[in-house]
């Protein structure tokens, strides 16, 4: 278990102080009916696990649905609201920890912010639970211990961070393959007339998410992909054949040579024809 280390182990030792605990609060569902409106803490990281009932919380001003099993993060400086369902409330067990510094970061911030503030993986709720349990069985003993406070404070907190970022890196690979998923489709379909819901429908996603992890992955949107496919092709079409300026935007998938012209001057800066004669005409 990750609550057995020593001071100087690896794990101990990306923590620069010695993290406290400020408070620890198990908040029953008549509690948490009452809506908590925007606030922020600079003195501390807060720590949240959903024990039942479900909610809205909103983080830095993005909206996240929660549930039973989730794990929230409230690192220093992070705006947060919170509101229950009206009639049923949320269990939750919540602790704020003070002085926690991580190497690289700023005082009591656990991750960078581009990592997700929500942990929405079951599989993790037992393992933080136990930790926070524990820590709560202490806080509550009429001898608390402070060794073992120290200890599940570190496991705690850097058990979170490696899940934090060990899932934002699988969904980071997750979102690659997606996107070499749908260049591959597109590199086979970019002449036919496809559209974001075209490639949203075939692969059975939604077009927000399709269109995110292929411009995390190449850089450009879908339909800018497509037609930079379509001139790079008709570029090489007007420099290696004979074929009319018609006959290309066709066999690259335009429905007119209008708009062919319109997009490739667009995007090169001249006319198909001029093109090919500019560098026809070198010598």
């Amino acid at each position: 278990m990750l609550f057995k280390i020593g001071k100087n182990s690896p794990v101990v030792s990306n923590l620069e102080r010695q993290p406290y605990l400020l408070s620890i609060n198990a908040e029953n569902r008549i509690q948490t009916r009452l809506a908590r409106m925007m606030h922020v803490h600079d003195d501390r990281v807060e720590i949240l696990q959903m024990q039942s009932g479900h909610g809205v919380h909103i983080i830095d001003g993005k909206e996240y649905k929660t549930k039973q099993g989730d794990i929230l993060i409230y690192n220093a400086g992070a705006k947060h609201e919170e509101f229950a369902d009206s009639e049923n409330g949320m269990d939750i067990l919540s602790c704020a920890i003070g002085n926690v510094c991580i190497k690289g970061l700023a005082p009591n911030v656990l991750f960078p912010k581009k990592y997700s503030p929500v942990i929405q993986n079951r599989g993790c709720y037992h393992e933080v639970g136990t930790l926070m349990g524990m820590l709560h069985t202490n806080f509550l003993s009429r001898s608390p211990s402070t060794e073992l406070e120290y200890h599940l404070l570190c496991s705690l907190l850097l058990t979170i961070r490696e899940i934090v970022m060990r899932e934002e890196s699988e969904e980071e690979q997750k979102e690659q393959e997606l996107g070499h998923l749908i260049q591959s489709y597109i590199d086979e379909h970019y002449i036919e007339d496809i559209s974001l819901q075209d490639i949203a429908d075939e692969l059975n996603m939604n077009q927000y998410y399709i269109s995110h992890a292929f411009k995390s992955t190449t850089g450009l949107s879908p339909m800018q992909y497509v037609i930079r496919r379509r001139i790079g092709e008709a570029q090489s079409y007007l420099l290696n054949t004979d074929k009319t300026v018609t006959e290309i935007a066709y066999i690259v998938g335009y429905n007119s040579a209008s708009n062919f012209n319109n997009a490739f001057k667009k995007m090169i800066g001249m006319s198909p024809q001029r093109y090919r004669k500019l560098w026809r005409n070198q010598p």
